[in-house]
């Protein structure tokens, strides 16, 4: 029989009080697919992620950071705290645009195909509100230095939605990041979550409306580290954000989201403020078709090849 979400309120408000009794006044607030499968990138084609360019130039597959999820040509909507300078507070931080590149498209995070397609930033728009130290406002809209094509299946768009969650609603989350406490998932990984009460998130973190949480109570699924900014998919929407949680999967800890349906406004005023005609000279070559470098520079070789042995 389920346990009824009043008496998990009251286990969790005393787990929550043992941990305070005991010293452990702070949550460990960890970027947050624990429990999931793998799907490819044409069933989430919104689905991107975000990697550390100098990481990511060296090698192909390295420097993944977050996740974040395109809702328009030229703009992603990803979690503020991915970009934030550490120990920055009032005001906060953030690193420059240039450090880092969008990659979309790809199922792997460590191999690229014929759909991939990779994109420097020009600008992060990050929430003024964002509060580091309780993950308040985690929001924040990436402005690709260059235009995203609908031609191919594996790249889309999300809408947003608008309107308010209920309880039970069972949501996907999405991303590369840790499948254990250990280890990370080269391929895409997606797992359901339940949106949980609000009294009940209430009651174990003390979240804002602008924050949800989702998961399973007995713990098991959840996100985690490496999966933060990536999206919280609600009937064909993009309803959160990937945000914090206490560890990962843990029991008596569902993960937290930003609430998008809150945010719907400042994204619109947000983007409405972009000139999408404009695009910046980086200091290097244009990713924008990396994927297609590789596929050209292997054609070459073989031609070099047949030309040589008189294939």
């Amino acid at each position: 029989m389920d346990t009824p979400w009043q008496l998990q309120m009251l286990l969790q408000m005393l787990i929550s009080w043992t941990l305070a009794a005991n010293g452990h006044h702070k949550f460990v607030m960890l970027p947050k697919v624990v429990g999931g499968y793998s799907i490819a990138i044409e069933e989430v084609p919104f689905q991107i992620s975000v990697r550390r360019r100098a990481m990511h130039e060296k090698a192909y597959g390295l420097g993944l950071i977050c996740g974040g999820a395109l809702i328009s040509q030229r703009v992603a909507c990803s979690a503020a705290h991915c970009y934030a300078v550490n120990n920055t507070y009032n005001p906060v931080r953030y690193y420059d645009p240039s450090m880092f590149v969008v990659v979309a498209g790809s199922t792997l995070i460590d191999q690229a195909d014929r759909h991939t397609k990779e994109y420097l930033l020009q600008q992060i728009i990050a929430h003024k509100a964002y509060n580091a130290s309780t993950l308040e406002n985690d929001i924040a809209l990436l402005f690709l230095n260059g235009y995203v094509s609908w031609r191919s299946r594996a790249v889309r768009a999300i809408p947003l939605s608008t309107k308010v969650l209920t309880e039970g609603t069972t949501c996907l989350i999405n991303g590369w990041g840790k499948v254990t406490m250990v280890g990370k998932s080269a391929s895409l990984q997606q797992a359901p979550v339940p949106i949980l009460n609000k009294i009940l998130c209430r009651a174990i973190y003390m979240l804002p409306v602008s924050q949800l949480c989702a998961g399973f109570m007995q713990g098991g699924i959840d996100a985690c580290q490496g999966d933060s900014g990536g999206p919280l998919i609600c009937d064909g929407q993009l309803a959160g954000i990937i945000s914090w949680g206490v560890g990962c999967a843990d029991p008596g800890f569902p993960g937290v989201y930003t609430n998008v349906s809150h945010y719907v406004d400042w994204i619109r005023t947000m983007n409405a403020t972009l000139d999408y005609s404009k695009y910046w000279v980086m200091d290097s070559a244009d990713l924008t078709s990396g994927a297609q470098r590789t596929w050209w520079l292997a054609l070459a070789f073989l031609l070099i090849v047949i030309d040589c042995c008189g294939f």
